[in-house]
């Protein structure tokens, strides 16, 4: 059986970044047809036993409308983008519009709706979960996008943002899904690595969105050995 790169991406949990360096750098089994990688069931089996690396590789499903892939942390990152250096004002409306004015994922007409949301979430109960980072999402899902989205924003100085243990914050993971069932997928994996104190540490550095996606897929594969 044949196996598409997007399958493997979602067998394993791991970007497709990931996926294309492990090709490069030759670690994985692959045969390329014109621009398209495959793999073949047998040889993924094999290399995964090797590495020590949970593989479950299901039959693929009849596509239709209904059909749905859940999306990893790594690849939600790699549609919403990391963003540095982002100059606020002193409130959490301004943190918010100008984190979301730097998103390139989300149309510009849907900007401000956008951000009304995400601020109206903000009045009803902080997102700031402590440690300096905060977790902004719109209450409804976000029907003009394609597809689940996390945004990694990075402020140039930390804001109040009535954050539970009162810290200012500095880092802002936005969640932006076209359905509910992704919010909650990608909110639990966030969460997750959140608790990894060599994860939050790595994140005072202020990663590249590719050392960032890097350390999210090495962290999601010790977790699977």
């Amino acid at each position: 059986m044949e196996i598409l790169i997007s399958e493997l991406c979602n067998s394993i949990g791991v970007s497709r970044t990931t996926i294309e360096r492990w090709i490069r750098q030759g670690k994985l089994p692959v045969s390329k047809k014109g621009r398209t990688y495959s793999f073949h069931a047998r040889d993924l089996k094999n290399w995964a036993e090797k590495n020590h690396i949970a593989l479950n590789l299901e039959p693929r499903p009849a596509q239709g409308p209904e059909t749905k892939v859940e999306v990893s942390l790594s690849t939600a990152l790699e549609t919403g983008g990391v963003y540095h250096d982002i100059d606020t004002g002193s409130d959490v409306p301004s943190v918010i519009n100008a984190c979301v004015e730097r998103i390139e994922a989300i149309p510009d007409e849907f900007k401000t709706d956008l951000v009304q949301q995400l601020v109206q979430r903000e009045e009803a109960l902080s997102t700031g979960i402590g440690g300096g980072i905060a977790i902004p999402h719109p209450r409804t899902p976000l029907e003009y996008l394609e597809q689940p989205m996390v945004s990694a924003c990075f402020l140039k100085n930390p804001v109040d943002y009535h954050a539970l243990d009162k810290k200012p914050v500095s880092i802002l993971f936005f969640i932006l899904f076209p359905e509910l069932k992704f919010h909650l997928h990608l909110l639990s994996s966030l969460a997750l690595y959140l608790r990894n104190k060599q994860f939050s540490e790595f994140l005072k550095t202020c990663p590249e969105q590719s050392e960032l996606i890097e350390k999210i897929d090495a962290l999601h594969l010790a977790d699977k050995m």
